[in-house]
């Protein structure tokens, strides 16, 4: 990740919480009554197959042309779109399996830390 990276990210990035979507994820569910579709293979499934359409927008670019066309708004708001389909459900599977993902992000990281040392991996790609 880089400072551009981490200075494009919105306000609402800064100001809403895990918590909060969580929340609205839980409500937005809950009002359709979908909790009874919410099995854990229904959702990975679905995290899986809305992965997938992201890929699908990058496809047969270079790397460079993936980066170049978030440039068009249309293509920004697309990928955008199927970047919040997975994380609405990672959040759906979070809320149905009651796992916490401050708590399973930090944890997960500190482990990587521990498994890739900055000094042996920083700038190398694959594992060592």
């Amino acid at each position: 990740m880089t400072d551009k990276t981490i200075e494009s990210n919105s306000i609402f990035d800064q100001q809403t919480s895990v918590g909060a979507l969580r929340l609205a994820v839980q409500q937005f569910v809950a009002e359709r009554d979908w909790q009874q579709f919410h099995a854990p293979k229904n959702l990975s499934m679905s995290i899986a197959i809305e992965a997938a359409e992201i890929m699908e927008h990058f496809q047969w670019l270079t790397p460079e042309e993936s980066c170049a066309s978030l440039a068009d708004p249309q293509q920004r708001a697309a990928v955008a779109d199927e970047l919040a389909d997975v994380l609405i459900y990672c959040l759906s599977f979070a809320n149905s399996s009651g796992i916490d993902i401050s708590d399973a992000v930090l944890h997960k990281l500190a482990r990587n830390q521990e498994r890739f040392p900055i000094k042996k991996v920083q700038g190398r790609l694959g594992k060592i």
